[in-house]
């Protein structure tokens, strides 16, 4: 009976340690990576390349090398003018899975739930998409009333004639609503809609000054929005990540009503915020 020959497969050393050289270089290079995202994240007013070198004891050519990487795939934003770098919107993306999730949307419905019964008018849930030029509703519960606004959860709605979206966009820094203007559309829906800039932008100070947003008739024509965002302690990038709006058809509204509506929506949110510091603690 003829013996097998078996070939003994020796394995390379140099090919080994090389394998391992790789391995610990893309963790550091992940780690890097990393440690600048969190840094802009952490300046919302941006940063130049020589101060996010100087923060993270990175040398140039390697934070340059990493920003360009991120900026050409939207994770973080260059302003050629000035040379500042900031968080990018792909993070967005991100927030809108994160408040998708079953735990989360679980956490915030009673709140939604007492708005609606507390007026039996419709409630949305809304946050900003991609892009940030448009608010999709990810969660809402209908009025139980024949007359009541339409709408679809998955639904995107603009940002300068809704509740949703003038809260959303006034929580963000200016420079980053200069850039989400760059190209935007200002369409008409209703003779009360916003359709230039400058509107706008008085509109947003006005939010910031009120702390709650309002549609006037501006989307539907029949439809009074109020709206409030939320802030989330936790996600250092995008805090105010989502908003809470609550939708009345104009015959129903009643001007004495203003108040209540406004400290249903705070209490709403109060509620909601208080239980992510909870949880963060």
């Amino acid at each position: 009976m003829k013996r097998r020959k078996f070939k003994t497969l020796m394995k390379n050393p140099e090919a080994t340690m090389y394998q391992k050289n790789s391995a610990i270089k893309g963790t550091q290079l992940l780690q890097r990576t990393f440690q600048i995202v969190e840094l802009i994240a952490r300046h919302p007013k941006g940063l130049v390349l020589s101060e996010i070198s100087q923060k993270t004891s990175l040398p140039i050519s390697t934070v340059h090398r990493i920003l360009s990487f991120l900026n050409h795939h939207d994770y973080i934003r260059n302003d050629k003018e000035t040379g500042f770098y900031y968080i990018g919107p792909k993070f967005a993306l991100f927030s809108s899975i994160f408040v998708q999730s079953f735990d989360f949307l679980k956490e915030i419905r009673p709140g939604l739930e007492i708005i609606n019964k507390e007026f039996d008018e419709t409630v949305h849930l809304g946050i900003l998409n991609s892009t940030r030029t448009g608010v999709v509703y990810i969660d809402k519960i209908e009025s139980s009333r024949v007359v009541r606004m339409f709408s679809i959860v998955g639904q995107t709605v603009p940002i300068h004639c809704t509740a949703l979206g003038k809260s959303l966009i006034a929580a963000l820094p200016d420079h980053e609503i200069e850039v989400i203007l760059e190209n935007y559309r200002f369409k008409k829906y209703t003779e009360n809609t916003i359709t230039t800039r400058l509107e706008f932008l008085e509109e947003i100070g006005k939010v910031r000054r009120l702390g709650y947003a309002v549609d006037n008739k501006e989307h539907e024509k029949n439809i009074i929005c109020y709206g409030k965002s939320l802030h989330n302690p936790i996600n250092p990038i995008n805090k105010n990540f989502v908003a809470i709006s609550i939708s009345i058809p104009d015959y129903r509204f009643d001007k004495k009503d203003i108040d209540k509506i406004i400290t249903s929506l705070d209490n709403a949110v109060n509620r909601f915020e208080s239980k992510l510091a909870i949880s963060r603690a």
